[in-house]
């Protein structure tokens, strides 16, 4: 039966994501909003995935799509002991086991629907279109799964205070978030794992199921080694719990008895072997790769077009480096949230919750931009959090996301999906009227002239880059000054969210500015 409209129904909004669900609740039609919302996000998913992807139609090694279906091959036909260490001159398994169990579980599938798709060896390089449609399907089906309950249940439970409008625009603009997507479903990953396991953690966190949140961050940095860029502030925030309570102690040894639990099942096959744990670790952390990955707009990246510090430093030199200026960046984010959560009284749980949630932000970013061996697509770890605050950061995570979509584009650039990258820029740029535009409320007067002059920034190297050839001396030149750009918007961003951070237990937003 439908809902009557809400008494405090939401004032007629300029953006039109919000005018979309604020025409739903005038009609009484609140019932259909999550069912439209998800349905419209898994056709988006599904007219991206017709596009191209990573390595199409590139032999001998292709791409990431044929690292996932190759490691479909061999978990599905090769004992355990051999999954880490299989031919590791073409696409060897370097994710954790998390990752192995859900390749192995998805090559049982295939195998039963088309065993050709996955034969050992005789299918590398495999690129027909029913075996496409299978990836594709995995990728949509283990997303819609994890990470889109996650983000469902999360701005429902913990955003009790928000509006109804409010709380479904936000679930539809993380889900419609074109980073994710085009990653995911274009170039071809699986991050929707990793990262809806970290959305549950927070979920949890606010629930105060502390052993849940345990588990549920373990299956993240075990999917994924990138989920441990949220490890000091998980690590800091548990920490605290168990200071806080009068029975910390017990907490403290429930939580450290569930990870040991957690990681020592998905470790469980290779458990008995000293040998095929080092090589686990060896693959999983590969420092012989050297300090970062292609052209990632981190600072090692940037810094290195003035300073070749590969040639200055060896290896180990530059580890030791890269750890050092990252915990300087993440530390005093951490201890902010650590004392926070110390202080907290019951009625304080919301704030810590958002402290919790910036703290996230600052120490993943904090690795994307100071860590070793980064990927241009580890920019994903940061976004997510972020988008956890997207009502209370409006114009941050609207201008984020942009940004990073923008980091993005050389890789996407070379997968042949520029058209996708442009359909999902405008529509984002639309469904939130990012950059702001003077009729909206309350985004400063400064922040509008900057965020239109990032745009024009961004519009003039995406129009050089069309019409203009670089210089023969200078070919990589306009993913250069991408990555330059990027970095420095990007510490811009770490700075930002750091200050919000040290600065929201003094601006407590009221429920009227919620409700706008």
């Amino acid at each position: 039966m439908p809902r009557k409209a809400s008494r405090t129904a939401s004032r007629p909004s300029v953006v039109p994501v919000q005018r979309w669900f604020q025409f739903l609740e005038s009609q009484s039609a609140q019932d259909i909003a999550l069912p439209v919302t998800v349905l419209f996000a898994l056709l988006v998913r599904w007219c991206i995935g017709l596009h191209g992807y990573s390595g199409q139609g590139t032999p001998p090694l292709y791409g990431d799509y044929e690292a996932q279906r190759h490691w479909m091959e061999i978990t599905t036909h090769l004992p355990v002991s051999q999954w880490y260490s299989y031919d590791l001159q073409y696409w060897g398994l370097d994710y954790p086991p998390l990752t192995a169990f859900q390749s192995w579980l998805c090559g049982a599938v295939a195998t039963y629907i088309d065993p050709s798709w996955i034969a050992l060896d005789a299918s590398r390089g495999l690129e027909s279109h029913t075996s496409k449609q299978f990836m594709r399907a995995t990728a949509i089906a283990l997303e819609f799964i994890i990470y889109v309950p996650a983000i469902v249940l999360f701005f429902r439970s913990q955003h009790t205070k928000m509006s109804w409008v409010a709380r479904q625009v936000s679930i539809f603009s993380v889900l419609l978030q074109p980073c994710l997507i085009l990653i995911d479903h274009g170039h071809f990953q699986y991050n929707s794992v990793m990262l809806g396991f970290l959305v549950w953690t927070v979920y949890f966190a606010a629930q105060e199921s502390y052993i849940l949140m345990a588990v549920s961050f373990c299956c993240s940095f075990m999917f994924k080694q990138m989920g441990l860029y949220y490890a000091p502030a998980v690590f800091a925030f548990l920490l605290a719990q168990c200071f806080r309570r009068k029975h910390g102690t017990v907490l403290f040894v429930k939580l450290g008895v569930a990870v040991v639990a957690t990681v020592g099942v998905m470790l469980g096959p290779w458990i008995t072997s000293v040998d095929q744990l080092q090589q686990i670790l060896v693959r999983v952390f590969p420092v012989a790769r050297g300090l970062y990955e292609d052209k990632v707009a981190n600072v090692w990246c940037a810094v290195n077009v003035a300073v070749k510090l590969r040639s200055l430093f060896d290896a180990q030199s530059l580890v030791r480096l890269s750890t050092c200026a990252t915990a300087l960046a993440f530390i005093p984010s951490c201890i902010h949230l650590f004392y926070t959560i110390r202080r907290q009284t019951r009625t304080m749980q919301p704030t810590a919750i958002r402290v919790f949630k910036y703290c996230l932000v600052n120490t993943s970013l904090a690795f994307f931009l100071f860590s070793f061996q980064v990927h241009e697509k580890s920019i994903l770890v940061p976004l997510a959090p972020a988008l956890l605050l997207i009502d209370e950061e409006k114009w941050a995570v609207n201008w984020f996301v942009q940004v990073a979509l923008f980091s993005l584009y050389p890789l996407l650039c070379v997968d042949g999906l520029q058209i996708p990258y442009w359909v999902m820029a405008v529509l984002w740029a639309f469904l939130r009227s990012c950059p702001a535009c003077p009729a909206h409320t309350p985004t400063p007067k400064c922040v509008m002239v900057l965020q239109w002059t990032s745009m024009l920034v961004m519009l003039a190297l995406h129009t050089a880059h069309a019409f203009v050839p670089p210089p023969s001396s200078l070919p990589d030149i306009y993913v250069v000054l991408n990555v330059v750009y990027c970095c420095a918007m990007f510490v811009a961003f770490l700075a930002y969210f750091n200050y919000r951070q040290f600065t929201c237990l003094q601006v407590q937003p009221t429920l009227k500015q919620k409700k706008d």
